[in-house]
């Protein structure tokens, strides 16, 4: 719903051309009744409670490590490069890691810690911590990268979304 709203003015324009899965995604979120929205709400709260009380507090845990990606960046198509794609199956293997910390609204830090063999790609993996515990974060991705290879240039296969529009 907070998505739909944010592309009220983009959807209801008919000279604004929408990608067909975003133009689905903002259909559903904006269908959404107010009830939904509060159930919604309260299983996000239901997870924010667990992570904070049962596995930071419980624990006694600095941070959760887990990869960064779920699965390895297929290359773009061509054809999609200049007007995007939205593969909602890819995004959710590719994101799975990363959706918990953004979902419950708590802090995380990527740190790469190596390349793909085969594609130069980077490899990463994220740390996710409480409730304002950026400094213990920031200090733990700091110990890492002491210890990880040395940085490479961006692969052949690497190219700038922005360039086009920028450049």
């Amino acid at each position: 719903s907070e998505f739909g709203i944010a592309w009220e003015s983009q959807f209801y324009n008919t000279s604004y051309e929408m990608e067909p899965n975003t133009e689905i995604t903002i259909r559903i979120g904006r269908s959404l009744r107010a009830d939904e929205i509060l159930a919604a709400e309260k299983v996000r709260n239901f997870a924010i409670q667990y992570v904070r009380k049962k596995l930071f507090a419980g624990l006694e845990l600095d941070a959760i490590a887990s990869p960064m990606m779920g699965c390895k960046i297929p290359k773009t198509p061509v054809g999609y490069r200049g007007y995007g794609e939205t593969n909602t199956a890819l995004a959710y293997r590719v994101m799975r890691y990363a959706s918990l910390a953004n979902f419950i609204g708590l802090p995380g830090l990527t740190i790469p810690v190596g390349y793909e063999q085969d594609t130069g790609l980077p490899i990463g993996f994220q740390l996710m911590g409480d409730a304002w515990s950026e400094p213990t974060l920031i200090r733990l991705g700091c110990v890492v990268e002491k210890f990880q290879t040395r940085r490479k240039p961006p692969a052949d296969n690497f190219f700038d979304v922005l360039e086009p529009w920028l450049g």
